[in-house]
């Protein structure tokens, strides 16, 4: 399946996690952080206390749970009498560390800021739709001063929600339903709709042949793939299946999904965010329609 150019873009919908910033880079070294922390604050083989957290992460349906370290078996067995609240106070060095090092390496990819504002000043509506749940992804968002530059935010909703302390544009956000996931051609053609902008003229930008190319493709909207969010420092995405929420049945149906979707290609692979710019040509939706 081959998508074809069809005139300007008049809307860029980006996935946000490794396309616009190093999600694994950031998460799984603060990840582990945490964990070594506290393991020696309780004395626990920090193997045991992995496998843990994983049984907590796919309980949970999510790798990127924040609170999962309370509800590891060993940390109850070593706190059995101990409120949620109370655990939090023992662990606190941990979360403390979970965040020095996630805000130490949390950061855009290059061109990315210059990219989105050259195309803000064009008057291109720019949306973010995300498989990381609100919590998470409105975090990095937040973060990374990219709210002013996103007209919506489509994530699905948590299923434990946790406190969401970020102050909140109000129209920025549209909840997706908590089993909302990638690929759903039926969002990305929700969203066109949002945007009154037909899916031939929308780009759509991600790091994952599988899940965002041939989401595109499927819902005839134009696409670009973020090779360089592919490019995963060593080592990191083991530690990441390790202690990842996927199930055996989560990885049939990936192996399934890439059967499937084999012989999707992008309109363009970008080796930088920025030379979306170079690739593309881009116009609001009335100077495209001239």
């Amino acid at each position: 399946m081959t998508q074809t150019a069809s005139g300007p873009v008049a809307l860029l919908v980006t996935d946000l996690d490794n396309t616009l910033y190093d999600w694994v880079g950031s998460f799984v070294p603060a990840f582990y952080a945490m964990a070594e922390e506290a393991a020696a604050i309780l004395n626990l083989d920090i193997e045991t206390l992995l496998d843990d957290m994983r049984e907590v992460h796919q309980r949970h349906g999510s790798s990127e749970h924040p609170f999962a370290l309370l509800e590891a078996a060993s940390v109850t067995a070593r706190l059995p009498s101990l409120s949620r609240d109370e655990k939090a106070k023992v662990l606190d060095a941990a979360f403390h560390r979970f965040n020095t090092v996630r805000k130490e390496r949390l950061a855009l990819y290059g061109g990315v800021i210059a990219t989105l504002e050259a195309l803000s000043e064009q008057g291109v509506p720019i949306v973010a739709y995300t498989d990381a749940r609100i919590p998470n992804s409105l975090y990095r968002v937040n973060r990374l001063g990219l709210d002013h530059l996103l007209v919506h935010l489509y994530a699905p909703a948590a299923r434990f929600p946790d406190r969401v302390d970020a102050p909140t544009r109000k129209a920025l956000l549209k909840v997706l339903p908590e089993s909302d996931r990638k690929p759903n051609p039926r969002t990305l053609l929700d969203i066109c709709r949002d945007l009154d902008v037909p899916p031939q003229q929308t780009l759509y930008i991600g790091d994952s042949l599988s899940r965002d190319i041939f989401m595109a493709a499927s819902a005839g909207v134009r696409s670009a793939w973020a090779r360089y969010g592919t490019e995963v420092e060593a080592g990191l995405w083991e530690k990441l299946v390790r202690i990842t929420h996927w199930t055996e049945a989560d990885v049939a149906d990936e192996a399934r999904l890439k059967a499937e979707a084999a012989g999707t290609c992008p309109e363009a692979t970008l080796d930088q965010f920025a030379d979306l710019l170079e690739r593309f040509d881009f116009a609001p939706q009335r100077a495209a329609q001239g």
